[in-house]
């Protein structure tokens, strides 16, 4: 078989001149599980996303800025973080050329709010809005230690990875608000807070809201999910 090729989509930031970017970490998990990572560098040329289509197997959407919350039709909310209009344009583009190819996509993070404002769904722009009480969705501690559970309903691709219950790590502050038609939310924290979405009637199309990559620093737990998702990439069965 061909060797799978995985698209890490590229973060900038606003140094001069802006820098294009992914964290290493992502690279050496999607090694890891066995395929070759790719960093795709910002752009809204259609053409030259149009070429990473062709040449990528599959795609990671990763962690990031906050988007635009006008990308959600909702007005700056004091609490939100910093944006990239550029970049949004970028993501939102990319991920509309990869849904029209079918080809796999696995979200971390930014990737499944992405992931969700891309369908219709919108964003808590701070997760203090849910409620007055929510768990630490962003840890001070190191990457890879893992901070509360997330719970897992049947008959999912996650499920079928890690069962009904894990500990993960948590660094956001932003989450789903109104979930998107054609997701599902497969996965949740105690407070209510989406932890993982799958795409409906989709090959492949999983999103989770903290750090997979992150928790390899400490043990190889989430290699099974890059494994899966790679597997999708190359045709095999997860």
């Amino acid at each position: 078989m061909k060797n799978i090729i995985i698209g890490i989509v590229a973060n900038i930031n606003k140094d001069t001149p802006i820098a294009h970017y992914g964290n290493v970490a992502y690279v050496d998990a999607i090694n890891k599980a066995g395929a070759t990572a790719i960093i795709l560098p910002v752009s809204i040329d259609e053409e030259v996303v149009d070429n990473y289509i062709e040449l990528c197997d599959g795609f990671l959407f990763t962690g990031g800025k906050d988007l635009n919350p006008l990308t959600y039709q909702e007005d700056l909310n004091p609490k939100c973080g910093k944006f990239s209009d550029l970049l949004d344009e970028y993501q939102l583009m990319l991920i509309d050329k990869v849904f029209r190819a079918k080809k796999p996509i696995l979200g971390v993070c930014r990737g499944l709010q992405l992931l969700n404002v891309y369908m219709g769904g919108s964003l808590y722009q701070d997760v203090s809005e849910k409620s007055a009480f929510v768990l630490g969705h962003n840890q001070a501690s190191d990457d890879g230690d893992v901070c509360h559970n997330i719970y897992i309903s049947e008959g999912n691709v996650l499920h079928d990875l890690y069962g009904d219950k894990i500990a993960v790590n948590s660094f956001h502050h932003q989450a789903i608000h109104k979930l998107a038609d054609g997701l599902k939310a497969v996965a949740s924290s105690n407070d209510g807070i989406i932890e993982a979405v799958s795409v409906e009637n989709y090959p492949y199309g999983l999103a989770v809201q903290w750090h997979p990559e992150k928790m390899l620093l400490k043990d190889n737990q989430m290699l099974k999910l890059f494994n899966s998702f790679v597997n999708a990439c190359g045709g095999r069965k997860c």
